[in-house]
């Protein structure tokens, strides 16, 4: 006689444990940008933060978790806004952190620099381990960025903005590392174990955070990339054994160049010996929302707000 599991039928029932305490715009760090222009700054980058309650008070001694916002490296919220396109909705950044605030860890929604403000390439890049920048000449690469330059009324990409683009990139991924850092400084404030990191984003900003941690090396134990794909650094030269395992996660008919990035990806680190999950949306596009059923390649069939869940406390 066959027994079954019944995790392979039926989810979990998920109650959410904790009230949350939001404090916003907490200074993170600070980044430069207007680079090209006459009058470059630095400018103050910003987080939200959201923080596990018992009986009113914050917890102290839990994991935490970075989310970046996706929108081409060109807009975005830190906050509850969210994109609807053929239909479908995505979860906001700050949707992600209250749940999983609720499920018991601090978590942050960050800003980055984008763009349109002209941000600095950081520095000491190592040419020898990006990806050829020519790249972004590539179509299929910048389908989504010369649409949403579109919606924002801005020309299609020209030389000067493809040369912002790629600064972008790496300016986002090295915010992402700044915040990072910022949680580590600042455990004993928010009320986090500075050992039990993870990072995370969807499209822009799930690029921004596999850049950041197989890229720039960022000190993390797990990684969430929602439609991040690959681009930036030539990860088959950074990647190296040990680094954190990943969660990554795209639409059944997701951009052409995230399928193609993400497949990339899964093979390297696997090839690499640091582990990496996928999975996929079945009937979503690019925008998808957390509640929405995820297939794994492990068979599984769950919430993708489950399976993050799921992810983090086995990772952290």
């Amino acid at each position: 006689m066959l027994a079954f599991s019944s995790n392979l039928f039926a989810e979990d029932l998920v109650s959410e444990s904790y009230a949350v305490a939001v404090q916003t715009d907490v200074v993170y760090g600070r980044g430069r940008v207007g680079a090209t222009g006459p009058k470059p700054h630095l400018r103050d980058l910003k987080a939200d933060v959201y923080r596990p309650l018992v009986n009113g008070k914050p917890l102290i001694g839990r994991p935490a978790v970075v989310m970046a916002f996706g929108g081409a490296f060109h807009r975005g919220s830190k906050g509850t806004a969210r994109f609807e396109e053929d239909g479908a909705s995505d979860s906001s950044m700050g949707d992600y952190c209250r749940t999983f605030a609720a499920a018991g860890y601090v978590c942050l929604s960050i800003e980055y620099r984008l763009v349109p403000e002209d941000p600095a390439l950081p520095p000491d890049l190592d040419p020898a381990a990006l990806l050829p920048k020519a790249m972004l000449k590539d179509p299929v690469m910048t389908a989504r960025v010369d649409v949403v330059r579109g919606r924002m009324e801005l020309p299609l990409l020209d030389e000067r903005s493809r040369e912002q683009l790629w600064n972008t990139v790496f300016a986002a991924a090295e915010d992402l590392a700044s915040a990072v850092e910022f949680v580590r400084a600042s455990a004993a404030q928010l009320g986090v174990d500075p050992d039990r990191l993870a990072i995370g984003g969807f499209s822009a900003g799930g690029l921004a955070a596999v850049n950041a941690a197989y890229g720039m090396g960022a000190p993390v134990r797990a990684v969430i990339s929602l439609s991040g794909g690959m681009g930036g650094f030539d990860l088959r030269k950074t990647v190296k054994a040990g680094m954190p395992p990943g969660l990554f996660v795209v639409g059944q008919g997701d951009l052409e160049g995230v399928q193609i990035g993400t497949r990339a990806l899964l093979g390297i680190l696997s090839a690499s010996g640091v582990e990496a999950e996928g999975a996929w949306m079945p009937g979503f596009g690019h925008f998808y929302p957390m509640g929405a059923t995820s297939l794994g390649s492990d068979m599984t069939k769950l919430t993708l707000r489950s399976r993050a869940l799921r992810f983090l406390e086995k990772r952290l």
